[in-house]
């Protein structure tokens, strides 16, 4: 806030605690009225008020920073949610990552369904990105495709999609 705006709102102030004090000697004196106490209830707000009236002024006058403000505020948001995203789409390991393109070629080729592949297979599973049309269990220790027993959920290929797109951003 300005200077101006400081002195002014101080000279008010100062007029009307003046008025105050003149309408409570009135008061005090014998001259009681309902306009009388109506004045002096109208100017103690008036008192309480005025300290705030600098704020008041500067959200008005001030739009155009509030408004940058706002902006700032957005591109912060922004950033920060294309940082989790970024995070998340990350978090998968590049096997699990690359078994999952694989299942989604449709030629994933010759496997065997070591530990960690099944691990992998279930994860997958859980998070939704793939379906299997067959148990798990059911799923051969061994052969030439497992993309025969498994597909691609459309969940599956845009997270796919995406963390491509994240890592062309690299």
């Amino acid at each position: 806030m300005n200077q101006n705006y400081s002195t002014k709102w101080w000279a008010a102030f100062t007029c009307i605690a003046f008025l105050e004090a003149i309408l409570l000697i009135m008061l005090l004196s014998g001259q009681t009225s309902i306009q009388l106490i109506l004045a002096i209830v109208v100017i103690a707000m008036l008192l309480f008020l005025s300290p705030r009236l600098d704020d008041v002024i500067s959200f008005t006058f001030d739009r155009g920073s509030f408004d940058n403000k706002i902006n700032s505020m957005n591109k912060k948001v922004t950033t920060a949610k294309a940082r989790a995203d970024k995070m998340i789409l990350l978090s998968m390991t590049k096997s699990t990552y690359d078994h999952l393109k694989k299942i989604g070629s449709g030629n994933f080729g010759s496997y065997k369904m070591t530990e960690n592949l099944e691990r992998e297979v279930y994860h997958l599973l859980d998070l939704g990105y793939i379906d299997n049309i067959e148990r798990v269990r059911s799923i051969p220790y061994e052969a030439d495709n497992l993309s025969a027993y498994l597909k691609i959920t459309d969940a599956g290929k845009q997270f796919i999609e995406l963390r491509k797109s994240v890592e062309e951003d690299k």
